[in-house]
């Protein structure tokens, strides 16, 4: 295992003070030019790179990419996004957990551990109040599917199509419960063990819900990972109502114009900053924990109750308004429900959340 590059890598305040080199610790050590140009050197290895804008207790960290690897020599990055930003500070985190290659990287990305403030803030427009916000640590990265689970891939692992909009394999599956999403996850887990992809104690299994709003933020703490407001070109949702976070539903499109009235292929419109597609609206999608009230200060990886009425599924859907599929709103339903507006995408990782 390569050491881990956690060292706090610090750029000047000012544009020009990009140009040169800064440096703390040990190896693997960072130096920032003028693009800003990230200069990586360290242990051969997969990393994490990360920035934050301001360095404190509890410092934001964002991350640029998941899928940073050196070979032992020299690595640049390029950090577009920095361009004209006063200051940023950097850092590198080695995928401690992680198998050494992605089992499946046409499917998974890779979501590092951090911390992350979960639901939504008093001001967000037409917040509900199961959203209260609280902190939430996770405390080890995993592997989550790029979208949620297509027609094709479901039909591969089940032999079965259950959807209702069936005309396209790659829209995502619809019509399954909680149920059917457990059991594709353990034949899946089966099919790939037995195909020898799989390292012991890995397991393909449904997101907690914290996990999951983790990874729809990915970073970002807006009503959406995308901004505060959501329009129709970014996401397949109910466009005849719109939002903003600041002033909630926004009625457009009243004649139809961009409402599609249906589910999508996977992958569409974009992708949010850790590389996941669909995560806002298209279905909504289940994840592990029975539903109930959120704990009250800061917790460390919490799989919900341990029993209930109803299972959690979250991102919104084709039917909802814009405010439906914002990253903090909860949605529930019985285990054995089927409806054209729920399917799922599953996580990688070793044992039970």
């Amino acid at each position: 295992m390569s050491k881990i590059m956690s060292r706090i890598m610090a750029c000047a305040a000012l544009a020009a003070a990009w140009q040169g080199q800064i440096m703390a610790g040990s190896s693997p050590t960072l130096s920032v030019s003028m693009v800003p140009n990230v200069t990586v050197t360290g242990d051969a290895g997969t990393y994490t790179l990360q920035y934050a804008s301001v360095l404190g207790v509890q410092t934001n960290w964002v991350t640029l990419t998941t899928n940073l690897t050196l070979t032992g020599t020299t690595t640049n990055w390029l950090d577009y996004s920095g361009v004209g930003q006063a200051q940023r500070f950097y850092r590198t985190v080695a995928l401690t957990n992680s198998v050494s290659t992605n089992p499946n990287p046409g499917l998974l990305v890779w979501i590092p551990a951090g911390t992350f403030v979960m639901g939504s803030p008093a001001t967000e427009a037409e917040r509900n109040s199961d959203e209260a916000q609280h902190t939430v640590v996770i405390s080890k990265g995993f592997y989550m599917a790029k979208h949620p689970v297509t027609q094709a891939e479901y039909h591969a692992v089940t032999g079965v199509n259950p959807s209702w909009f069936s005309g396209n394999p790659n829209n995502p599956v619809e019509q399954v419960s909680w149920n059917d999403a457990t059991n594709y996850c353990a034949l899946l887990t089966q099919q790939e063990q037995a195909a020898g992809r799989l390292p012991a104690g890995w397991a393909y299994r449904l997101p907690t819900e914290s996990e999951w709003e983790y990874s729809c933020r990915a970073g970002t703490t807006m009503a959406f990972y995308f901004g505060n407001a959501i329009r129709e070109e970014q996401a397949n949702f109910n466009s005849h109502c719109e939002y903003n976070s600041t002033v909630g539903t926004i009625t457009t499109n009243t004649a139809g114009v961009g409402y599609i009235g249906q589910t999508t292929p996977v992958g569409t419109y974009g992708a949010n900053p850790w590389g996941l597609t669909d995560i806002c609206g298209n279905v909504w999608e289940w994840c592990s924990d029975w539903y109930g009230t959120y704990p009250t200060g800061s917790v460390t990886d919490p799989v919900g109750f341990t029993s209930g009425s109803a299972r959690v599924m979250r991102g919104g859907s084709w039917r909802n308004y814009g405010g439906g599929c914002r990253s903090a709103v909860r949605g529930s339903y019985t285990p054995d429900t089927r409806f054209s507006i729920v399917g799922f995408r599953p996580v990688l990782a070793p044992g039970q959340p």
